[in-house]
């Protein structure tokens, strides 16, 4: 791992990885005129367009739900991302392709069936941090608000922290989030 290399750097990922592993990418997509929303997408090894995303779905308003959606193919889905970095390679210990990718079909899931999935999902989404009109009679209180971005950046360390990110990916997160 290159430690000069700036936060702000993408990681330097090769284009090929060690054998059997998984390519994990940061899915962006454009939000404007709001945040980006943000997604990892684990790439199949047969086509690097399907995958697996996981994210954390919904808004500050009524709050977020981890979901994962398998064998998502990125040309056809109704939310192509706008920007897609290649994050890192991770060793195929950590996955279980069959399952992961629904046998090739398409699934909406919310239940974790290999050990990276079981490792973000122990962070918790994000719930409900936009006070609406109806909530006036509550006492004003800071609200920290918690999205799809801090949901990925606090995933990125937990999955540093069980070993399967590198330093490198975290501090990148946490340098790119709006």
């Amino acid at each position: 791992m290159n430690t000069s290399a700036s936060p702000h750097s993408k990681p330097a990922v090769s284009q090929t990885g060690p054998t059997g592993a998984f390519m994990v990418e940061l899915l962006i997509t454009n939000g404007s005129p709001f945040k980006d929303h943000w997604a990892y997408f684990v790439r199949s090894h047969n086509d690097p367009d399907i995958g697996v995303k996981i994210h954390a779905t919904g808004n500050v308003r009524i709050g977020f739900e981890f979901e994962i959606k398998r064998s998502e193919n990125l040309q056809t889905t109704d939310d192509i991302p706008s920007t897609r970095v290649p994050l890192q390679w991770v060793d195929e210990m950590y996955f279980d392709e069959s399952p992961m990718l629904n046998n090739g079909k398409y699934k909406v899931d919310n239940s974790p069936v290999c050990r990276f999935e079981e490792s973000v999902y122990k962070i918790e989404a994000p719930g409900k941090s936009l006070n609406t009109v109806s909530d006036g009679s509550k006492p004003r209180r800071k609200v920290i608000q918690r999205d799809c971005q801090t949901w990925i950046v606090e995933s990125a360390e937990q999955l540093r922290h069980d070993n399967i990110f590198s330093e490198e990916v975290v501090a990148y997160l946490h340098a790119i989030k709006q």
